[in-house]
């Protein structure tokens, strides 16, 4: 059963969310009830680039998550843990397969054709893909770094965001050893609704067959090959339809494939030691997740030692060192709910249903209509097999040393390596074998890819008071990163039948086609930060940053990124301390900041024009060997894309802490895009980059903190947050007002998102939907023939029929389609952010945490390619119940008068519509009937937990010990009809938001687990 929830008016759920998360303080407390709170959370400390400050201090805007708010959520990686923890922070899964990636953006991204993904730092150091690499037991803190003052530090690297991750370290102490283990049970959280009833199928596949010429293949496979020239066949076909079918079994393809329950394992051991001078933290974890297809997994393995030690006094050692290993079945992605969902369900006369299930039926339904590209699921995801396999070895060094009385040097290196392997194979039960077993046969692919990079950074800081209530810290640097990569791969086909040992032995396979690349490049940095505090009340933050990026250039290596920020605790004035007003709100700041930050993310080598390899024919002959330039035409002239960004932010809090109040607004400006742009095919080249282009984000976030109710035996908190992003394309390449990406294909949901000048990114374009032409629609002359009534839209070509899809006019005339594309929707959505509510009576916690996004389109591409367009696939419920009925059940051939067409079709204004030829070509257009709002409230997680007492914990010797149950994913409130509205099935998710197609559907998960300590 599914516990997705319709919910047509969806926005105004989100305002008495807010009213339950905070208003329950106001009017409830009084001073002297919130006196008795501690203030020790205000000297909250965040990570900040090249050190760390107290959050009291800060002048920028950083968006914190705890250590305990990772724990509190039983998760594969971090990058699940952290999806709707942080405002302005937004994490969109490719979907529920093991292993699948995810879109992280910190507000909206700054970038249309790049990069988009933010930099992620490890203890001080840039590791790419972090979330999804390290060990979430590992995290102590994620700070994302979002204004200018936070991130111009990191200049270059810093458009798109920043997330500073610290793990943890040893502490002082005896030995404590943490074991923390959980187990999850996953689940198929939804069921499309599909045609299940043998009797609607086979008659739905009759109109079709009737309807597109193919009776005799409909015949062979429904009704045991009866000739159509038999004696009462077309006037008998339904009556024998319900004889055969009116009780006959279904095969449900989405129970069976994706029914059963994957297994999800964890376990984390952690040990932290140290004395006064040497602390040891060292942790390993195990992850296995298997997934609810078959062949679908993904195992995890990590190995983390931190040391920390003052080997001399004012001298101090640092050493980290991190060993992964995962490996994912499947290639951590599946696009093939279309197959599962389109499957016969059931095989007629031709096949029994267990032969539906077991067999590889593809030859033999393509063989009967040519359309039919849905190869048997079951058997496909066990001949055709993916394998991703990916290590990565971390060691970080730091050395400091405390000089004179203020001053302190830092030294450090750090050390990454990775090394990933691909593969995929396709024995002689796939598609690919059967649809062409002599020219690509049996098949696979190899795929090595080897990268590493090293970061040397050093840094001078100075830290000095003066008098009482001066406070400067300096701090200048230089950094130099180098990284380089190398990759090979290449496709085999004809395998030999016998003796095939697959990949272990490819010595008979011919090689189809291979590649190897080698790249690398450089970045070398200064960099320089004055903080100044005056009395705690006055706040200023400048910093400097030059970058040179081998990117580019020579005349444009260089890049100089400079911010500045001010920040003004009003609460710490004398006239608020002597006020009445401090009994209430103890603490109020007003930030600004401002600064220059850049982008690097294009390829290596652009400035220049590359020389490619080729075959030259000569004396008709091939083989000579001859060089040539790329299609890509260098430009010496490309340099730094920037973005100028303005924040401006009010920190409150009330009650003693009770509720706390961060509200942001900011605008992000960037210029010089880096863009690829298309050249004349006059100039013998194809493409270049350029600095063209520019756009903003404009936006605001806000989160709160509050303590609702606390006793000594029961707490109440809320933690809330929420994000507000628009983005706005301001120009474009010279003569240009848009750009087109085009996503998906004529039968996988085709549709095209546009970049305009003056509009939001993630436009969606297409043809408006207006329903189908009725009889209404029609006149009828005494010989039958059929005319359009005057005001009636025209089609684009040719006259239309009752049942035809009915596209907007688009015309100036405004009375004929003529397939201009326009406006259909738009991805993008107007809010995001989530809730947490947690819940504490003595040794119980209750923890209950909701995700939501409101106001973004999605593009059903899924529905989309379940459009009826081949013969013997099933269709979604909504269509078999509901298409344009032509076939009249009375004669079994196609009614043409109006009267009759009226009468099969009494609701025809409300109907789908009808199986012909001209809708199969109608229903591979990009329109507006698959465009669905993707507003939703996710109850992404409950966990109930108990915490054993101090006299049970001596009595087996441990320090804590903490089990819970959990439900992940327990229910979707959202008027979305596919499987998850939460979806980026499609590259480049800045551009092409909210594409769903044939996505892997996220599972709900029932876990139990334990928290141990020794």
């Amino acid at each position: 059963m599914s516990l997705i929830i319709k919910q047509k008016n969806f926005k105004p759920l989100i305002a008495p969310l807010f009213l339950l998360a905070s208003g329950f303080m106001f009017g409830q407390q009084s001073p002297s009830d919130t006196a008795r709170v501690d203030t020790k959370d205000i000297e909250e400390v965040v990570m900040i680039g090249y050190g760390k400050v107290k959050k009291s201090d800060l002048t920028g805007s950083v968006s914190s998550v705890s250590a305990k708010e990772l724990a509190e959520t039983p998760a594969m990686n971090a990058l699940q843990a952290l999806q709707g923890r942080a405002a302005g922070l937004n994490i969109v899964t490719a979907g529920g397969a093991p292993g699948a990636g995810a879109n992280v953006t910190v507000r909206g991204g700054a970038s249309i054709t790049q990069g988009t993904e933010p930099l992620y730092i490890v203890d001080g150091f840039q590791l790419d893909n972090a979330l999804n690499i390290i060990n979430p037991n590992d995290i102590e803190s994620v700070d994302v770094l979002k204004g200018a003052s936070a991130i111009a530090i990191y200049g270059a690297r810093g458009s798109n965001g920043i997330i500073v991750i610290k793990t943890k370290t040893g502490k002082k102490g005896r030995v404590t050893v943490n074991y923390n283990s959980f187990m999850a049970f996953d689940m198929l959280s939804k069921k499309l609704d599909m045609v299940s009833n043998a009797e609607q199928y086979v008659k739905y596949q009759y109109e079709m067959a009737q309807l597109q010429g193919k009776t005799t293949q409909w015949s062979n496979v429904f009704d045991n090959s009866l000739g159509i020239d038999s004696p009462g066949f077309y006037t008998g076909a339904f009556n024998r339809i319900s004889n055969r079918y009116g009780s006959a079994s279904t095969v449900d393809w989405q129970e069976n494939m994706l029914g059963g329950t994957g297994l999800t394992q964890n376990h984390n051991v952690s040990v932290s030691a140290g004395s006064d001078k040497t602390q040891a933290f060292i942790s390993y974890n195990y992850n296995k997740q298997d997934g609810l297809l078959q062949n679908f997994s993904e195992t995890r393995n990590s190995l983390r030692a931190n040391i920390n030690s003052e080997l001399y006094k004012g001298v101090r050692l640092d050493f980290s060192s991190m060993f992964t290993s995962n490996s994912t079945n499947g290639g951590g992605a599946y696009s093939g709910m279309k197959k599962i969902l389109l499957q016969p369900i059931t095989g007629g006369t031709l096949f029994t249903n267990d032969e539906l299930f077991n067999t590889q039926t593809f030859p033999e339904y393509s063989s009967l209509d040519s359309g039919f590209d849905t190869e048997n699921p079951y058997i496909e995801t066990a001949a055709s097999t993916q394998n991703r396999r990916a290590r990565t070895f971390l060691a970080n060094v730091g050395l400091e040393f405390d000089l004179l009385k203020n001053f302190t040097f830092r030294t450090a290196g750090s050390y990454n390596w990775t090394n990933s392997k691909s593969t995929s194979f396709s024995d002689r039960n796939s598609r690919a074998f059967l649809t062409d077993p002599v020219n690509t046969g049996i098949n696979g692919s190899i795929g090595n890819s080897e990268a590493y990079r090293y970061q040397i950074t050093n840094t001078l800081t100075y830290n000095a008071t003066f008098g009482e209530k001066h406070t400067v810290t300096g701090l200048i640097g230089n950094e130099i990163i180098y990284q380089e990569s190398e990759s090979n791969s290449m496709r085999l086909i004809k395998f030999p039948t016998i003796l095939n040992y697959g990949l272990d032995d490819i010595t008979n396979a011919t090689v189809a086609d291979k590649d190897a690349d080698k790249s690398s490049n450089a970045l070398l940095s200064y960099f320089a930060r004055v903080n100044y505090n005056y009395d705690n009340r006055y706040l200023l933050t400048g910093t400097i940053r030059r970058d040179g990026s081998s990117k580019f250039g020579p005349e444009n290596k260089w890049g100089v990124f400079p911010s500045v920020a001010a920040a003004w605790r009003v609460s710490e004035e004398g006239f608020w301390k002597n006020s009445k007003i401090e009994d209430y709100m103890n603490d109020l700041k007003f930030r600004f900041e401002y600064g220059i930050v850049g982008n690097n993310s294009i390829p290596n080598n652009v400035f220049r024009t590359n020389v490619v390899g080729t075959d030259y024919p000569s004396n008709n002959t091939i083989g000579n060997l001859a060089l040539m330039t790329s299609s890509v035409l260098g430009n010496r002239m490309v340099q730094w894309e920037e973005m100028r960004s303005t924040n401006v932010g009010v920190d409150l809090a009330m009650f003693n802490n009770r509720i706390k109040l961060t509200s942001e607004w900011y605008n992000n400006n960037v210029t010089g895009m880096l863009l690829e742009t298309v050249l004349p095919a006059s100039t013998g080249y194809s493409r270049q980059f350029k600095n063209i282009g520019s756009m903003k984000n404009t936006g605001m976030e806000f989160t709160l903190n509050s303590v609702n109710l606390r006793s000594e035996n029961f707490r109440w908190s809320t933690d809330a947050n929420i994000g507000f992003n628009k983005s706005k394309v301001l120009s474009l390449d010279e003569g240009r007002t848009f750009r087109n990406f085009s996503v998906g294909s004529n039968r996988a949901g085709l549709v095209t998102y546009y970049a305009t000048i003056g509009e939001e990114l993630g436009d969606m374009y297409g043809y408006v939907y207006q329903g189908i032409y009725t009889t209404d629609d029609f006149t009828q002359a005494q010989n039958g023939v059929l005319t359009l009534k005057p005001g009636v839209v025209k089609p684009s070509t040719g006259t239309p029929k009752p049942g035809d899809i009915k596209f907007a006019a688009d015309n100036e005339a405004g009375d004929q389609f003529t397939r201009k594309l326009v406006k259909i929707g738009n991805g993008t959505p107007d809010f995001i952010g989530g809730l947490s509510n947690n819940f504490t009576y003595k040794g119980f916690d209750l923890g209950v945490f909701m995700k939501f996004s409101v106001g973004g389109d999605v593009y059903n591409a899924t529905k989309h390619s379940l459009s009826p367009y081949a013969l013997f696939q099933n269709v979604p419920s909504e269509f078999g119940d509901n298409y344009y009925n032509v076939v009249d059940p009375n004669t079994g051939q196609a009614a043409t008068s109006l009267v009759r067409l009226k009468e099969l079709n009494p609701n025809e204004e409300s109907s789908l519509w009808s199986l012909g030829t001209t809708n199969s070509s109608y229903i591979t257009y990009p329109s507006s009937y698959y465009v669905e709002d993707g507003s939703y409230l996710r109850i992404a997680m409950v966990t109930l937990g108990y915490s054993f007492n101090k006299e049970f914990l001596s009595a087996v010797r441990l320090s804590n010990a903490r089990i819970y149950a959990t439900v992940n994913n327990l229910a979707t409130i959202t008027g979305y009809s596919g499987f998850d509205p939460e979806v980026s099935a499609a590259s480049g998710v800045t551009v092409t938001p909210g594409y769903d197609s044939s996505s892997f559907p996220r599972s709900r998960s029932y876990v139990l687990g334990v928290n141990l300590t020794f």
